[in-house]
């Protein structure tokens, strides 16, 4: 406050300034700290400019004072209330498959092939088993955030993990437990910057949830910056996980697949 009130004193009365008046400009929808570095180079060189309480005070040249409100003209609007969703999908795909013989068949007068578990003298018995398994899993977070300005939020819960110590020897140990609490959450940190009907956004999402085993976590994070029209969804970014294996023997032949994708869309909306 005390040095607004110098650079004001310091405005009306220099004798360094030309003998300009002192403009009072009322600011609709933006702050005056993003407005001073936008029109301070515009002011002439015998001028000067402070503000405070969204309204800019300053002196200058008259061409040079056109000038600044033909800017603020066009810069000085309200910043827009926009909606920013984050969305994280994931598909799991399993399949699983496998065959198997039993033989027990006589090849000629003297020759008799027996291959795995077959029932009856002179049998073929042929088995396969197939299974396909479809998971699709998807959360979304949403916030109200304006235009210019950074917004974050997380939700979740605190899930406590036991940890076991055992301590002394010989015949006698003791066992100690600790335990302690992990967040589990999901978010993001976002700044938008619309241009028009383009969006631009600084986006950090995170998802942290409970692994298959007891005590681990599932963790997806990604930052960048993306761009696109607002009310559409952009992709952020995604990660795959396949895993398989296959087992064979004299009489069978079986194996399985898992294929996992976590994808992460971003989308924009203006809130009118």
């Amino acid at each position: 406050m005390q040095y607004w009130v110098l650079g004001l004193l310091m405005l009306v009365t220099t004798s360094l300034l030309a003998d300009y008046p002192v403009e009072i400009i009322e600011l609709k929808g933006r702050s005056v700290q993003e407005m001073l570095p936008v029109i301070r180079p515009f002011i002439s060189s015998d001028g000067a400019v402070t503000g405070m309480n969204n309204q800019l005070i300053l002196r200058t040249s008259p061409e040079s004072l056109r000038d600044i409100r033909a800017i603020l003209d066009r810069v000085d609007t309200p910043p827009r209330l926009l909606l920013i969703s984050v969305r994280h999908g994931e598909h799991q795909k399993e399949q699983t498959g496998g065959i198997s013989a039993d033989i027990d068949r006589m090849v000629g007068k003297r020759t008799k092939v027996i291959v795995g578990q077959a029932g009856a003298n002179n049998t073929v018995r042929l088995q396969g088993l197939g299974a396909d398994t479809r998971n699709r899993r998807e959360l979304v977070s949403i916030i109200q955030a304006i235009e210019g300005r950074p917004a974050f939020i997380a939700a979740g819960e605190s899930i406590p993990i036991t940890t076991y110590q055992s301590y002394g020897d010989g015949k006698y140990r003791h066992f100690q437990s600790a335990t302690q609490y992990r967040d589990a959450t999901a978010g993001f940190y976002a700044l938008p910057r619309v241009n028009g009907q383009r969006v631009t956004v600084e986006i950090s999402p995170h998802l942290d949830r409970p692994g298959m085993s007891p005590g681990s976590f599932d963790v997806v994070q990604a930052a960048t910056s993306v761009s696109g029209l607002l009310g559409e969804w952009i992709s952020v970014g995604g990660t795959t996980h396949s895993e398989g294996n296959q087992r064979h023997g004299i009489s069978f032949s079986a194996g399985n697949s898992e294929n996992r994708a976590h994808n992460i869309w971003l989308k924009v909306e203006e809130i009118r």
